[in-house]
């Protein structure tokens, strides 16, 4: 098969894209250096929300849900997803109120069921939570979690059996050239020709671009996550709950509960190795906000990558003739993915995309952009 478009990363954004670029009609090939879905895609939280700061995002997040609710229609598989809600904790002022006005930009795109809290309605959503130092919190019952692992290989199967070809374990060594056009890639096992090429690597596509010589302005910082035993202290319909100020977050999880935190201390890079020494500054927040978790005994840990952009939004769109990216999605990856590759593909077969993307053009900040920054990121 000679490809209409080479997909380099099959991670949930490639094979989403894949997915419905093979639906249009077009022969596609993805490639991945790994497995499908075994990246970045593999270690995320699964979240699935609405609730950002620009229109953009906002829209984004709400077209996601309504994908995801009918995903077995689309594509033969459940996504897993439980719309549990999302309940943000807002400590200052200057918090409640940045909040307060991104939910009033999301219920003037249509986002309806998202509500402003008090901290005493916040305690009375989970059991255990402290609220005395809080000033506020917001709430959308219609957000929620799905399953990466059934998200990928449901857009991956339903992706093969439209045509498409997903080829693992098999790096890119370099692109093809003709003239300034990008003509395919080359691999172990050969060239590959085709008029279009995507790049979907996640935090390892500056690397990617860098073999064009192209400099992608998205770094990779290490997050870490973890899991518990089955652990009665959290109810199966609890919400995704985030403390916004120190960004430590948890949800239900099979019979136990998953929880992490950020930690701005961590250098960029790729590292993916679990710092349990970092269990104890979650344990220090947690003892603050919600001590019930230092009951849950943990039984497993792993450590996955954002891909970090300046502004926290996505580089999506043509990079040079027969060269295009979805990439730097900032943690918000999977939850986008749906949206993006079906938009996304859009654009490449019919020439326009049916949202304007110019926000996320990847260009932007060589060329001295200053879009609007996303400001809801944990």
């Amino acid at each position: 098969m000679r490809p209409d478009v080479v997909i380099v990363g099959a991670g949930v954004m490639g094979c989403s894209l894949a997915f419905y670029l093979s639906r249009s009609g077009r022969r596609v090939l993805v490639i991945d250096r790994g497995r499908i879905g075994q990246g970045a895609t593999a270690a995320c939280a699964g979240g699935i929300r609405a609730q950002f700061s620009t229109e953009i995002n906002i829209r984004i997040g709400m077209e996601a849900k309504r994908l995801l609710a009918r995903f077995v229609e689309e594509t033969g598989q459940t996504a897993d997803f439980r719309p549990v809600g999302y309940l943000f904790l807002l400590t200052t002022e200057d918090e409640r109120s940045r909040f307060r006005d991104a939910l009033q930009l999301q219920r003037a795109c249509g986002l309806d069921d998202v509500v402003e809290l008090e901290p005493a309605e916040a305690r009375a959503m989970i059991p255990g939570l402290e609220t005395d130092d809080l000033n506020g919190a917001t709430f959308c019952p219609s957000d929620g979690l799905a399953g990466p692992n059934e998200v990928t290989y449901g857009f991956a199967n339903a992706a093969r059996r439209q045509g498409a070809v997903i080829v693992e374990d098999t790096p890119v060594e370099a692109f093809l050239m003709s003239g300034g056009t990008v003509r395919g890639v080359r691999t172990a096992a050969g060239e590959i020709e085709s008029p279009e090429t995507v790049i979907c690597a996640g935090p390892w596509s500056a690397p990617v671009g860098a073999m064009l010589g192209l400099q992608v302005s998205i770094v990779p910082s290490r997050r870490q996550v973890f899991v518990s035993e089955p652990f009665a202290g959290i109810r199966r319909s609890s919400p995704m709950t985030i403390d916004f100020h120190t960004s430590f977050y948890f949800h239900p999880e099979g019979e136990g509960v998953l929880f992490g935190m950020s930690d701005p201390a961590t250098p960029p890079g790729d590292d993916t190795r679990v710092d349990w020494s970092f269990l104890d500054r979650i344990t220090a927040v947690a003892q603050h906000r919600w001590p019930p978790l230092l009951e849950a005994r943990v039984k497993t840990a792993w450590a996955g990558l954002y891909e970090n952009t300046p502004d926290f939004q996505p580089l999506i769109g043509r990079m040079r003739a027969g060269l295009w990216i979805a990439a730097g999605f900032s943690g918000h990856g999977f939850m986008m993915a749906p949206v993006v590759g079906k938009w996304l593909a859009a654009w490449i077969v019919d020439g326009v995309t049916p949202v304007d993307l110019g926000a996320f053009a990847p260009d932007r900040f060589a060329a001295g952009a200053r879009g609007e920054p996303e400001r809801n990121v944990v």
